[in-house]
């Protein structure tokens, strides 16, 4: 029997107040730890389903609980040596208030702040992966999807 294949499945969220828009920044350990930025972002757990690891990536990565609004696409991202399927939702805080300090067990983001959207496009180079312009061209082309269209299924 062959080794089956196992994609990633990951989550990222969209977070936009008074026209800017929640990032993450953190090292890259793929380049050379090269500083980077990225949607609030992750795996989805063992046992986890989809929405509930939205969910958990936004308090762990902002601090802060979050309610999610809508779905603005899923990725197929298919690469040399993995393939990653990403759903990104569109988010919001539910205390816009509430201080913005990653409770990330792994201990990987060094800051959560608010850039526009020139500050996003104009440092590309800066982006984790290619992903986080893929979901903002998605979000800003008016992309929106009931929740609903994802089902979790349990025994």
């Amino acid at each position: 029997m062959s080794n089956r294949f196992k994609p990633y499945a990951t989550v990222a969220l969209i977070i936009e107040e008074q026209g800017k828009y929640l990032m993450v920044e953190e090292y890259n350990e793929d380049e050379n730890n090269r500083l980077v930025f990225s949607n609030p972002c992750g795996h989805i757990d063992e046992h986890e389903s989809i929405l509930d690891a939205a969910r958990r990536e936004g308090y762990e990565e902002t601090g802060c609980s979050i309610t999610l609004l809508n779905l603005i696409c899923i990725h197929d991202y298919v690469k040399e040596n993995e393939t990653i399927y990403r759903f990104t939702f569109l988010a919001r805080r539910d205390d816009e208030n509430a201080k913005l300090v990653a409770k990330d067990p792994d201990g990987e983001i060094l800051r959560v702040r608010f850039y526009t959207k020139d500050e996003i496009y104009a440092n590309k180079d800066k982006w984790r992966t290619r992903l986080v312009g893929k979901s903002f061209d998605e979000y800003f082309a008016g992309k929106r999807y009931p929740l609903d269209l994802i089902r979790s299924v349990y025994p």
